[in-house]
């Protein structure tokens, strides 16, 4: 199955730089292969693939790495040459400090600063001038495009010991769980990711050698794909992913599978800030939304398939999850499809 789907939000966000600049957003959508409900639909989603192709485009018409969203552009090349600074580290903890001082170089409207005690470090967020930021989107990307190259140089999952947030919840947060999985806090004094001081001193098993076929991706697929990690989250949405041709197991089942309680397992779930049916719910979505999107399947075959004995039932949830009915979704994604080509 297609990695989870991500919402429109994300999609209006990083559109916001060049909106700011007087280009127009049907056509770079157009050119991405994105529907325009995107624009008007706050329940509408897209596949990573799309957003990664949209990033491409704005990096390309914007010639900004951070789309036009900081007050002064970040010139294509700017992640690369940070990947080879660090590279020769020793550990992560040392990544971390060179390529944030890096960054630092530049007079830029936001920096992420790395902080480092004892018992844990740091990435922090810090805004120095006035810049576009809309709905919190470079504070984010920036945030996701650390941890993830700290997964990539040190071939780990790093686990994130605590998101904090300087600003209240906002209407997106359900989906931190894709990017920032663990517990979130907001309306904290900073912006900041906390990480072990034991992950802080592994080592970087990347080399130059690596970079090429990181930066035919990157940095964009860290933004848009959801990180493997071994969070709750991620193990149940395997589970169900995986049954999700037969009937999907209920709750005392994943917990079997998972070898825990269901008392335990309901315990991690709210410490990750999500329900055993959230996760459901999204794994149906999904799983729905691939197949409208491949066209094999008639929708009432569908709608079986991801659990629904009846058309009518997956007719409501599917307008519930995406703000549009199975066949207005089919329609759409055919018609992009041949615009696109």
């Amino acid at each position: 199955m297609k990695t989870s789907t991500i919402a429109s939000h994300y999609v209006r966000a990083a559109l916001a730089g060049a909106l700011a600049q007087g280009h127009d957003a049907e056509t770079i959508l157009r050119q991405a292969g994105i529907g325009l409900e995107i624009l008007h639909e706050p329940k509408a989603r897209v596949y990573p693939d799309k957003m990664a192709k949209l990033l491409r485009i704005l990096v390309n018409l914007l010639q900004d790495e951070f789309l036009g969203h900081d007050y002064k552009p970040s010139k294509p090349g700017s992640f690369e040459t940070l990947c080879q600074l660090i590279l020769p580290c020793s550990t992560l903890g040392e990544a971390l400090e060179m390529g944030t001082r890096f960054y630092r170089l530049f007079d830029l409207g936001i920096h992420t600063q790395f902080e480092q005690t004892e018992f844990d470090g740091a990435l922090v967020v810090n805004q120095h001038h006035e810049c576009l930021n809309k709905h919190h989107y470079l504070t984010e990307y920036q945030l996701v495009l650390w941890h993830r190259l700290c997964c990539w140089l040190t071939g780990k999952r790093i686990p994130i010991k605590m998101a904090e947030f300087s600003y209240a919840r906002p209407n997106h947060a359900g989906e931190y769980q894709l990017f920032f999985y663990g517990e979130h806090k907001f309306n904290q004094p900073r912006t900041l990711l906390r990480f072990r001081k034991s992950d802080l001193d592994l080592p970087i098993i990347r080399s130059r050698q690596d970079l090429p076929e990181l930066m035919q991706e990157a940095p964009y697929v860290f933004l848009v794909k959801p990180n493997n990690t071994a969070s709750i989250n991620a193990q149940i949405r395997r589970i169900l992913e995986v049954s999700s041709e037969l009937e999907m197991p209920d709750f005392e089942s994943v917990a079997y599978q998972l070898n825990t309680s269901t008392q335990t397992l309901r315990r991690r779930l709210k410490e990750e800030d999500t329900s055993f049916q959230a996760i459901k719910d999204q794994v149906r979505r999904d799983l729905a939304i691939c197949h409208l999107s491949e066209n094999k399947y008639s929708i009432n075959d569908i709608a079986l398939k991801v659990g629904f004995t009846e058309p009518s039932t997956f007719h409501r949830a599917f307008k519930k999850w995406t703000g549009v009915t199975p066949g207005d979704y089919r329609a759409g994604e055919i018609q992009e499809t041949c615009k696109a080509e």
